[in-house]
């Protein structure tokens, strides 16, 4: 049951202290759209408040000085025991609360009283310090000079660290940065979502500027998982494989993880002289399968005729990544071939380990670029010739 003592009778007002002494008004309530309430206490306070009636709320059902329009249920002699009590030991602040709300407030372990124990002057003073003067590592936090911007908190806020500030415009999202330094990744197992990206990513750079190269990072299982369950397409791979075969511009691949099945046989159709793997990569070579099936003896041969031919056409892919005959790879591959990094060079899938001199990205000199960008922006802000009227 809400409780409402604002609106008892004069005799059991909640708090007596809070009255004041010569117009009989008192706080704030919530409990009256007005701001105030008011005690009829003798006639005095009687014409003050009619005097000031425009600014309190008079409820329609009330006439006089009858206070009908109480809810019975809030009067004095329908309160609950102890709920006088109550409002008598809490302050005005808690009134509107249910009493099991003020007894929460008004226990030894209530919110307000653990969090005032864990602000103490120590604790305020040293985060204001941390936060204004960075601490040690900055010049301010070691001079007596008062808060400085380049402190440590406050740089790193503002520009990781470094003391630029924040760019004007928002940053770009990462596959943007990554396709504006035309690098491909392939991070999945090759699925059709994985290869409509990718062919569309070669599509895009090669007609940007077939001039420049354009940089496939792979770290993919191929078509299949852990368990050699299959979870991909080798159509897809293949689909992937053409569209490099297609491309004016030069591959570069890069194992940077790992290259298994179909994507050890992209790794090796980049440009030869440009494939390279990270020292720790693995690479490993399995034949296509398809999983377990069951149905008429017609699909059976169907599939199996589909898996003869994807088998093909992966040794030939291989084959012309490596440069050994098929009939090696066909030996080679009856089991599934772990490689590390140079053992996949020695085998033809690769031609070197990558090292931090190599270019594995195309490098642009941001600065130089965004000083161009100004200087467009400018032109652009500058004066503009006058319109030349109505043609």
């Amino acid at each position: 049951m809400t409780m409402a003592t604002s609106l008892l009778s004069p005799l059991v007002a909640p708090n007596p202290e809070l009255v004041h002494p010569s117009t009989g008004l008192q706080h704030k309530s919530s409990f009256l759209p007005s701001t105030n309430l008011f005690l009829l206490s003798n006639p005095r306070n009687q014409r003050v408040l009619q005097q000031q009636r425009c600014c309190y709320y008079k409820s329609p059902s009330a006439s006089g000085n009858s206070l009908n329009h109480i809810p019975t249920q809030f009067r004095e002699e329908n309160l609950k025991d102890g709920l006088m009590k109550n409002y008598k030991n809490v302050p005005q602040s808690l009134y509107g609360l249910t009493p099991s709300q003020m007894d929460m407030f008004m226990t030894e372990d209530n919110p307000i009283r653990r969090q005032s124990g864990s602000v103490t002057e120590q604790s305020i003073s040293s985060r204001k310090n941390y936060l204004d003067q960075g601490g040690m590592y900055s010049v301010s936090g070691m001079m007596d000079q008062g808060p400085s911007k380049y402190s440590m908190s406050v740089s790193m806020n503002r520009g990781g660290g470094r003391g630029y500030g924040r760019p004007e415009s928002a940053p770009p999202d990462l596959p943007s940065l990554l396709l504006d330094a035309r690098i491909c990744y392939l991070g999945m197992p090759i699925v059709p979502a994985v290869t409509e990206l990718l062919v569309a990513q070669f599509m895009y750079l090669d007609y940007e500027d077939a001039s420049k190269p354009i940089y496939l990072y792979i770290n993919s299982s191929g078509t299949q998982n852990e368990k050699m369950e299959t979870v991909g397409s080798e159509t897809e791979a293949y689909a992937i494989a053409d569209i490099m075969s297609y491309c004016k511009s030069t591959i570069y691949t890069v194992n940077c993880g790992m290259a298994y099945g179909q994507a050890a046989m992209l790794l090796s159709l980049g440009a030869k002289g440009y494939r390279a793997l990270q020292p720790n990569s693995s690479t490993k070579l399995y034949l296509p399968k398809v999983n377990r099936s069951s149905g008429a003896a017609v699909d059976m041969w169907i599939k199996a005729k589909e898996l003869d031919a994807n088998t093909e056409y992966y040794i030939e892919l291989l084959a012309k990544g490596t440069g050994k005959p098929k009939e090696e790879l066909v030996k080679d591959i009856q089991r599934p071939k772990y490689l590390n990094a140079q053992e996949a060079v020695d085998y033809g899938i690769a031609d070197k380990l990558l090292s931090s001199s190599d270019d594995a990205f195309e490098k642009r000199d941001y600065d130089a670029l965004l000083a161009q960008t100004k200087a467009m922006k400018a032109q652009a802000a500058g004066p503009r010739a006058a319109p030349s009227g109505s043609r």
